[in-house]
């Protein structure tokens, strides 16, 4: 998921929960009655938040919706400040597609909680991806839920600290899994099914897009290595996906960039970003056709 910069005291309870003088088991009672009476209206995201914070103190807390060929939805957002804004921004016109959260939905991951390193590929923290929304933000941990409370629609709650050293402990990971049927079951009740959407939604079409990333200027074989590095797959893993070796892949990625007038993993996030932030407009193909048609002089990016 993706943060801004407002912090809280991680090592205290809701300090307006303790000036009432209640334990913390006394608040998380008191967060899941107010969440039950929030059941339904606009305040339960919000609800949710506090109760998951309450179990478990966060520096942030984000809930978001995903929902198959549609745009994704941020229901709640306690991290606002300098950067939220600018990062949630990114995140929903495109960057979404790259979170590993999204793609486990995307991929059919079964509900769960789960840590961010059990679904990120081994070679993530090197991506542009994780720099943008991690490590400038100082994220140091997060947790997450994936929520199936409707047919095509998940629920995404991320639980986020910061700090080199401000890791969740396994007890807090086990009293959030613990946690789970009940919030499975909040969330089945607030959430409808979701609206039957238009034959090529958004979300669709951005998919499938990034399917077609760069492949009018690409080799087939370049255009598959490119996917997944901006995924977050090291040369290694990328060459065992695609069965063949560490030094084929590098030779990949130095054609793709060549090709695409690129010279970092930087400036390809930012291409491909660029590129399918007009995907509402997408008819379908190599979305780099339009886009570097516009910017670029012609005769600019060669074939494969």
């Amino acid at each position: 998921m993706i943060y801004g910069a407002r912090k809280i005291n991680r090592h205290r309870d809701n300090p307006r929960l303790v000036n009432h003088g209640l334990s913390r088991q006394g608040a998380l009672d008191r967060a899941l009655a107010d969440g039950l009476r929030a059941l339904g209206g606009e305040r339960f995201p919000g609800t949710l938040a506090d109760l998951l914070q309450a179990m478990v103190p966060a520096d942030d807390v984000m809930v978001v919706l995903f929902r198959e060929g549609g745009a994704p939805e941020l229901a709640c957002d306690r991290s606002a400040g300098r950067e939220g804004p600018a990062n949630v921004a990114l995140y929903l016109k495109a960057a979404y597609l790259l979170d590993p959260f999204y793609r486990a939905f995307a991929d059919g991951a079964t509900e769960g909680c789960f840590r961010l390193q059990e679904l990120a590929p081994a070679a993530f923290r090197s991506t542009e991806y994780y720099r943008l929304h991690y490590a400038r933000t100082g994220i140091s941990d997060e947790i997450g839920y994936l929520l199936h409370p409707a047919p095509a629609l998940c629920v995404h709650v991320s639980l986020a600290r910061r700090g080199p050293r401000a890791r969740f402990t396994a007890a807090e990971l086990r009293r959030l899994r613990e946690f789970e049927p009940v919030l499975r079951e909040l969330a089945a009740r607030h959430w409808a099914p979701p609206p039957n959407g238009d034959a090529r939604p958004l979300t669709r079409q951005l998919d499938s897009a990034l399917e077609f990333f760069g492949r009018d200027f690409l080799t087939e074989r370049e255009a598959e290595v490119l996917q997944l590095l901006l995924r977050g797959h090291s040369t290694k893993s990328i060459a065992e996906r695609l069965r063949i070796s560490p030094e084929t892949v590098k030779l990949h990625r130095k054609h793709s960039y060549a090709k695409l007038d690129v010279c970092s993993q930087a400036e390809l996030f930012h291409l491909f970003i660029d590129s399918l932030g007009s995907g509402g407009a997408w008819r379908g193909g190599d979305p780099l056709t339009g886009y570097l048609n516009r910017e670029r002089p012609a005769g600019a990016l060669a074939g494969p």
